[in-house]
């Protein structure tokens, strides 16, 4: 009855014997135990959400207002509020599109287009993306593309993954660190691979990390490597991670 009112704190016994019942035990209280779980992180995803959104929003507002005043009346500073604006709806256009990508996802209403994708001209795409980003922070940026193949898929969805991954790797790579995005072709498989010098990843965190709404640090939305990973899967495909703390992180789609 507590469980059925979203009490999921309730005090379940231990159980008490090894037959149906015990099982029955056994098994409501790991119901419980995931139920709190998803709850909490439901609430924290609320909460980040929120503040991912007033962010852009407030930026936003205060120079429409600006240049509503005419506080931005030099050229310059109204180049520059404008600059301000557009990324910032870039952002939030960002931050939405991952909301509906994880609500289709988990509805298992996700279309998947059969193209011909080559690999090697999305990777450039992908790598080009990140090369400002890369000069600012003093971040080594190597791009190796051992060969060129052409694969059937759906190519902008095959981007996205690849975009998560380079994103993940940037926010956690330290100025001054390095990034290598890698294309290879073997035994029958494509793999692409984003390997980084960030703090590298712990062993009970390899698996949080693909959750949705789950943030190592409690920034963000939690989003990127989730979706990266269903979309992965809906391709017929999949992410391996070799990982170890302090050695960086090594991501590979195949």
């Amino acid at each position: 009855d507590q469980v059925a009112e979203g009490r999921y704190d309730a005090d379940l016994p231990e159980p008490r014997s090894r037959d149906e019942i015990g099982h029955l035990t056994e098994r409501f209280r790991d119901m419980t135990q995931r139920l709190a779980e998803a709850d909490a992180r439901e609430r924290s995803f609320l909460m980040r959400i929120s503040h991912e959104l007033r962010t852009p929003l407030t930026a936003i507002r205060g120079h429409v207002e600006a240049l509503r005043e005419g506080l931005a009346d030099d050229p310059d500073a109204r180049a520059l509020s404008l600059d301000v604006i557009a990324a910032e709806a870039v952002r939030l256009e960002r931050l939405v599109g991952d909301v509906l990508d994880l609500a289709k996802l988990d509805a298992r209403r996700f279309t998947v287009l059969r193209e011909e994708v080559d690999m090697a001209q999305l990777l450039d795409r992908a790598y080009t993306v990140f090369g400002d980003e890369a000069r600012r922070r003093g971040i080594e940026y190597r791009r190796e593309v051992g060969s060129r193949p052409v694969i059937v898929s759906d190519g902008d969805r095959v981007l996205q993954i690849v975009s998560n991954l380079l994103d993940n790797a940037f926010r956690w790579t330290p100025d001054g660190g390095a990034i290598e995005l890698s294309l290879r072709a073997e035994d029958g498989s494509v793999s692409v691979g984003v390997a980084d010098t960030g703090p590298g990843i712990r062993a009970d965190e390899r698996e949080r990390i693909f959750r949705p709404f789950w943030s190592r640090d409690g920034g963000g939305t939690g989003l990127g490597l989730a979706i990266a990973r269903e979309l992965a899967l809906a391709l017929g495909g999949r992410i391996d991670l070799d990982t170890a703390p302090g050695e960086g992180s090594r991501f590979e789609l195949v």
